[in-house]
């Protein structure tokens, strides 16, 4: 993790990150979130597990997987447009994206595995079956910001793991012929508001946690609003009443079907708005 950017003011993308997220497919984002957002966006966590957990929705193990989160919480739609990460993402793709996905996993503490089932992490690329139906290389389409809402620093706690330089890749990484290990892999051990912002072709999996400590993450995605989003068809209308020009465009508000594939104005501000500051 080479290069970091220190989120105290709002994000700005510049040449150097460029070149690292080209050359490496991601990029950490020290302090995208103050204490008392963490804080609240926590206990906002915690009051949906509990609701899932009542409902029967939780995966073997406690595990929760739950997709378009911002739904089930206020606290979550902040993130949608978060200032000290998200206009990373604008310059990663462009003005013409959309939110995605917007996916929180809670992943509880279990007893420690042995070293053989440490290294399996579910290695995969992000897009569904599009990396089975374009030709190779792969273009970027989609990217996603992870928030770490509970403290990931330590090496138990089931942190992500990203390959750098695999987003260049054809095919597969090669692993290590006796651990399974992808070469290069590292474990994103970061602290409880950080982010780190990864493409779809960066090959990455999910870490295996027995910290103690339930690990949660945020995962946001975005992509070009030409490309379907994953958990949703709409939003509801009472999201939609909250959010403003920029949030609505993120959410997939359209005055017409074709605006996706041909953009009017009116449906995505963010070309003025980012057109402006240039």
């Amino acid at each position: 993790m080479d290069i970091t950017t220190d989120a105290a003011e709002a994000a700005v993308f510049t040449p150097q990150h460029k070149e690292f997220v080209e050359n490496n497919g991601y990029l950490l984002i020290k302090n995208a979130l103050p204490a008392d957002v963490v804080a609240e966006i926590d206990a906002a966590v915690d009051e949906v597990y509990a609701k899932e957990e009542a409902a029967g929705n939780l995966e073997a193990g406690g595990k929760l997987n739950l997709r378009n989160c911002i739904t089930h919480h206020e606290a979550f739609l902040q993130l949608l447009d978060w200032q000290k990460t998200v206009p990373l993402a604008y310059g990663v793709l462009n003005w013409n994206v959309q939110m995605i996905t917007s996916h929180l996993i809670v992943l509880p503490s279990k007893e420690e595995p042995p070293n053989e089932v440490k290294n399996r992490i579910g290695l995969h690329r992000d897009g569904g079956t599009s990396h089975a139906e374009m030709q190779e290389p792969h273009p970027r389409i989609m990217l996603k910001i992870a928030y770490a809402i509970s403290d990931q620093s330590d090496p138990a706690s089931g942190a992500t793991v990203l390959v750098p330089g695999s987003n260049r890749l054809t095919g597969r990484p090669p692993t290590d012929p006796d651990t399974g290990w992808a070469r290069g892999a590292i474990s994103m051990n970061v602290n409880a508001g950080d982010a780190f912002l990864f493409e779809q072709r960066t090959w990455h999996g999910i870490g295996h946690n027995w910290s103690g400590m339930p690990r949660k993450t945020i995962f946001m995605g975005y992509a070009y609003r030409w490309v379907k989003p994953m958990d949703y068809i709409t939003m509801p209308d009472e999201l939609v009443a909250k959010c403003n020009p920029i949030q609505k465009q993120l959410i997939g508000v359209v005055s017409d079907p074709l605006s996706y594939y041909l953009p009017k104005d009116q449906d995505v501000p963010l070309r003025a708005t980012l057109n402006s500051e240039t």
